[in-house]
């Protein structure tokens, strides 16, 4: 079974941290965002993986060196056109099946019952904001409609970002259309257009409801994400190389090369570098190289 994972965006909502680090990358629970997605795919057996790169890019290939239970193939998106763009390139000309899986959210479902089906199958949920999402409707289990970020939306069930569709070439064909008839959602080409054309010609997708989706797109997500995993286990994950001296830690990452002094902190996330002194702070994201010391925030250079 093939996956195709765009991870060429910018992140600009990550900023900036994404300005030194491919959001797909940035820590959370102890590993890459990429790492959690990837668990999940080769627990279910799906270990031929192509990774839509673009910014940042080469640091996409090499951590993937480091990951030893898939094959990855790498394409380049060289013009930011969508998301139906980016998944395009990665699509063959064949009627096999391909599941397709954002790189910015950690899913958790049945991954085998989804990539058995014998139709096309979107992973939904329901969501606070449906303004921000793929909403779809149903009859029955069957999705009739999707509408992209709806101004007035008529539900609250929203495409989560994992897609089991049962031919390449089906979804191909759809990606072409609305590239070659310029049907743009935002001035992008949107994977939900092309799925509307496949469902008035005929293509019958179902819908599940996942279990849970953990969003990493933006900070407060990010931090949500990393407490939820966090204590599901050991409580804190600390990289070796970090050193922490007389702290009280709670559900905290804390990456390569990171200090930690007479300081209590709960839910933080310290990305590699980073220095915190004398502390006592809850739920932050500390960047790279980032030193809290005193309440005052500064680079070390």
């Amino acid at each position: 079974m093939k996956a195709i994972i765009p991870v060429a965006g910018h992140g600009t909502r990550l900023e900036p941290h994404t300005l030194k680090c491919q959001k797909c990358l940035l820590p959370v629970a102890g590993k890459p965002v990429l790492e959690h997605i990837l668990d999940r795919l080769t627990e279910a057996s799906v270990t031929e993986i192509t990774l839509i790169i673009g910014h940042l890019g080469e640091q996409v290939r090499e951590y993937c060196k480091t990951y030893s239970k898939a094959k990855f193939t790498f394409v380049e998106q060289t013009e930011r056109l969508g998301l139906g763009h980016a998944v395009y390139q990665g699509l063959e000309q064949s009627e096999e099946p391909v599941l397709i899986v954002l790189g910015d959210s950690i899913l958790d479902l049945d991954y085998n019952t989804l990539i058995s089906s014998k139709n096309s199958t979107f992973g939904i949920d329901r969501v606070p904001d449906p303004q921000r999402f793929g909403i779809v409707k149903l009859n029955g289990n069957q999705i009739i409609s999707i509408v992209e970020k709806p101004k007035n939306p008529t539900s609250n069930l929203a495409l989560i970002g994992i897609y089991y569709i049962s031919s390449q070439m089906e979804l191909a064909k759809g990606v072409e259309y609305i590239i070659k008839n310029d049907i743009c959602t935002n001035n992008e080409y949107q994977l939900t257009d092309a799925f509307s054309v496949m469902i008035e010609r005929g293509h019958i997708f179902k819908a599940i409801e996942i279990d849970t989706c953990l969003d990493c797109g933006i900070p407060d997500t990010l931090s949500s994400t990393n407490r939820r995993l966090l204590a599901k286990g050991n409580s804190n994950a600390v990289h070796p190389t970090a050193v922490v001296e007389n702290s009280d830690l709670t559900f905290c990452t804390v990456s390569e090369n990171c200090r930690v002094f007479n300081s209590e902190l709960t839910n933080v996330i310290i990305f590699p570098g980073g220095t915190i002194i004398n502390q006592n702070i809850e739920n932050k994201i500390v960047g790279f190289d980032e030193c809290l010391d005193n309440e005052v925030s500064r680079i070390i250079l």
